[in-house]
């Protein structure tokens, strides 16, 4: 059995270079070594990030291990599912983890490791992933209302954020700090009190993410608005865009279809509950139900 090795930042951009090369069927697989060498080289000792590889040059196998969440990348091939099982065997369950965006080729390996392993299944997703050319995102435009200005979200508008963010546990607010400092991001702000009415930051696999608009401003196009701020910086930077959406989500399925976004595959989200007792993160972040979120 061929088994794991740590990797670096210097291991993962090699990584990119091999997915880079057939675009944009491995996009989402790209940004997400995007951020996580950018996240390694800036802090080095980041407290809960690890990388794994199975040494393969054609298959180009990745894992990374983000607290809980658990991002992964294989090339396709007639070997890939079944090294990447091994790959997935070989981690570490008992604290649960959490298959984040995995795009559907991924999907059978996950889920027969989860299987074999007997884990407590927490829950199970899946989106459509949405996708905007670099080019076409260039040209869309944003002329904020009068009274409104678009900036880059604060640090400090973080807490806010997380209180207003569906998915908030203990330790999110890490996350959407940690998220608003390294990736480009939108808010929509009221000029006389700067109160931040709207806002989206991208996520460690680069989807445009907890976009949201206060109950007081929504149905004035806001959303829509910081969407399509937060589309042209990622071009600008030379990226296409990308975002997930649930199909049963009406009003996000109109917006970014209204953008020009088009359904180029599903991504599945497959966390599995703790096998031990009293799972908790050094910074902060313990384990929630997720189906008691609302």
């Amino acid at each position: 059995m061929k088994l794991l090795q740590s990797l670096d930042s210097v291991d993962l951009e090699e990584l990119r270079k091999l997915f880079s090369q057939d675009w944009p069927k491995y996009c989402t697989e790209v940004f997400c070594l995007n951020f996580f060498i950018d996240l390694l080289k800036k802090h080095p000792n980041t407290r809960n990030v690890k990388a794994y590889t199975i040494k393969d040059q054609e298959l180009g196998l990745f894992l990374i291990l983000d607290r809980y969440q658990l991002f992964v990348g294989c090339l396709e091939s007639e070997n890939s599912q079944l090294l990447l099982e091994q790959a997935l065997r070989q981690l570490d369950w008992s604290r649960g983890l959490q298959c984040s965006s995995m795009r559907s080729r991924y999907l059978n390996a996950a889920a027969q490791v989860v299987q074999e392993k007997q884990l407590p299944i927490d829950f199970r997703h899946i989106s459509n992933l949405y996708h905007l050319k670099q080019e076409d995102a260039l040209y869309l435009t944003t002329d904020p209302p009068i009274g409104f200005y678009l900036k880059t979200l604060d640090i400090e508008n973080a807490q806010l954020i997380d209180d207003m963010w569906q998915w908030s546990h203990p330790g999110s607010l890490y996350y959407i700090q940690r998220q608003i400092s390294m990736c480009p991001s939108v808010g929509l702000y009221q000029e006389e009190t700067h109160e931040l009415v709207a806002w989206c930051f991208r996520s460690q696999d680069g989807f445009l993410a907890a976009l949201h608009v206060k109950e007081f401003y929504q149905r004035r196009g806001f959303g829509i608005l910081v969407a399509r701020e937060l589309a042209r910086r990622v071009a600008q930077l030379g990226q296409d865009v990308t975002a997930e959406v649930y199909a049963y989500n009406k009003a996000s399925v109109s917006l970014f279809n209204k953008l020009g976004f088009q359904v180029i595959d599903q991504c599945h989200w497959l966390s599995t509950k703790p096998t031990i007792e009293n799972v908790s993160w050094p910074d902060a972040c313990v384990y929630v139900n997720r189906e008691n979120v609302k």
